[in-house]
């Protein structure tokens, strides 16, 4: 009885969500019919398809510039899962969003033929539903030899973006688009004007130090300066009680989280969303990057990031960032007098 109740709930979930994709798979295709109608075939619909990855779309975003100029009198669109909407939907190159229900409706999308031009930047690997069990396909970055396998040899995120999409290869920054009340909410938690701000867990654990060593680290920081120490997140386990530690794990959007970032002295952290967050603002980074299956000195950013003037890597080509000594990035903070 218990499988059988089990087998009907699977069935239940499954065809209500395939339910769901295909009432937010028309509803999106009508309201582009409607567009079309109103443009009259004057303006093109364009689609920007980079659905997740928080870090991956701040460091696209130097993508939306380029196909604007690219497409000046186009509708440009970006697709993008609701809970990263905030990053793209203040973009003053776009012209509207699609937020993507799951990667099935994707693929609805994509095969309708609903679009005049998409630059689809997302890989086969990040682009599954596991619900309807569907994998949505990428021919075009197939066809350019640009894969989950090699993309890193192919140069920082942004470049291989520029690769997928045809585009010309620029080192561009990105940015941030921030707002009055991005600014006010964090007006409100009465930071210090001196702090450093580190990051330390992202969703995969190969990266992540254990609480030990960020407890290491903080307490030196402490110890040795008088800057405050602001955690940043989506969590944090670490058990830490000073006056000058501050955890804000949880508590604020992403880009609220930019916004903290931009009034540090000096971010610390691994490779993972938040990074790109301090390269799009400007805040000079100290950033821990280990191997990462066959790439061993690859590089995410773009700008100063990517040139080393606004931050410092710290490597292991060996193994992990999760692998890389407390040690180590003390002497890298000191003998690049980053304190």
């Amino acid at each position: 009885m218990q499988q059988t109740i089990a087998l009907w709930q699977h069935r239940y979930r499954k065809y209500t969500h395939l339910l769901k994709v295909y009432l937010h798979f028309f509803k999106v295709y009508t309201q582009i019919i409607f567009l079309k109608i109103r443009f009259l075939g004057k303006r093109k619909i364009v689609a920007i398809i980079l659905t997740q990855q928080f870090g991956d779309i701040v460091a696209g975003e130097p993508i939306a510039r380029q196909i604007r100029q690219k497409h000046p009198d186009d509708y440009m669109l970006w697709v993008v899962k609701p809970v990263f909407k905030e990053l793209v939907e203040d973009n003053p190159n776009l012209d509207g969003i699609i937020e993507e229900f799951c990667a099935n409706q994707r693929r609805l999308l994509l095969n309708s033929g609903i679009f005049d031009v998409v630059y689809n930047l997302q890989f086969r690997n990040n682009s599954h539903c596991p619900i309807c069990q569907i994998y949505v396909e990428n021919p075009v970055a197939d066809a350019r030899n640009v894969t989950i396998h090699n993309y890193y040899f192919q140069g920082n995120l942004l470049t291989v973006q520029q690769k997928m999409a045809g585009l010309p290869l620029e080192d561009l920054a990105p940015c941030l688009f921030l707002k009055d009340e991005h600014r006010k909410k964090i007006d409100k938690l009465n930071l210090p004007s001196r702090y450093i701000v580190v990051h330390g867990q992202s969703a995969q654990n190969s990266r992540n130090w254990d609480n030990t060593k960020w407890e290491t680290l903080i307490n030196y920081l402490l110890q040795s300066t008088d800057y405050t120490i602001v955690e940043i997140g989506l969590s944090s386990d670490l058990n830490l009680k000073n006056d000058r530690y501050i955890n804000l794990c949880g508590q604020l959007s992403i880009l609220e989280t930019g916004e903290v970032i931009r009034r540090a002295k000096l971010f610390i952290g691994i490779d993972s969303g938040p990074a790109h967050l301090a390269n799009a603002v400007g805040t000079y980074g100290l950033i821990m990057i280990g191997k990462l299956a066959d790439f061993t000195n690859h590089i995410p950013y773009s700008g100063k990031y990517k040139s080393g003037e606004n931050a410092l890597i710290v490597r292991n080509t060996d193994g992990p960032s999760a692998d890389i000594p407390v040690n180590k990035v003390i002497d890298a903070l000191n003998q690049h007098q980053l304190l």
